[in-house]
């Protein structure tokens, strides 16, 4: 998979931008996806309660978040614990800190859209 298709996936599956209520305050962050495969960085800006993300890095965010795809869906579907992942090393978090708990707790909030692979014919 490449970099491009791990992004689409992702944002179709769990950034719904337009039910992202949960961040206090502007921030922008950029989130590097370590994968050998799929590796690549794109940006999540919220400003004035809109939002943005693109497949691009983003030179003045305020924070930056490293870690492969299968952990940040893990810590999306509430599988392992951002906190926990950032203490043992598995993420790594730079700038205010803050503004990375608070994307991670609003993007927590948002239902996993299903996919038609997750949905029974009867």
């Amino acid at each position: 998979m490449t970099f491009q298709e791990k992004f689409d996936e992702l944002k179709k599956t769990y950034f719904d931008t337009t039910l992202f209520t949960g961040a206090d305050g502007d921030f922008a962050a950029e989130i590097t996806l370590t994968d050998p495969d799929c590796g690549g960085t794109f940006y999540l800006k919220k400003t004035g309660g809109k939002i943005d993300m693109e497949p691009y890095d983003y030179k003045d965010s305020t924070v930056k978040l490293t870690l492969p795809s299968e952990l940040l869906e893990d810590i999306l579907n509430n599988r392992v614990s951002a906190v926990a992942a950032f203490m043992d090393g598995r993420l790594d978090a730079e700038g205010d800190v803050n503004h990375a708990l608070s994307l991670v707790n609003a993007l927590k909030k948002q239902k996993p859209k299903k996919r038609r692979s997750d949905t029974k014919k009867v």
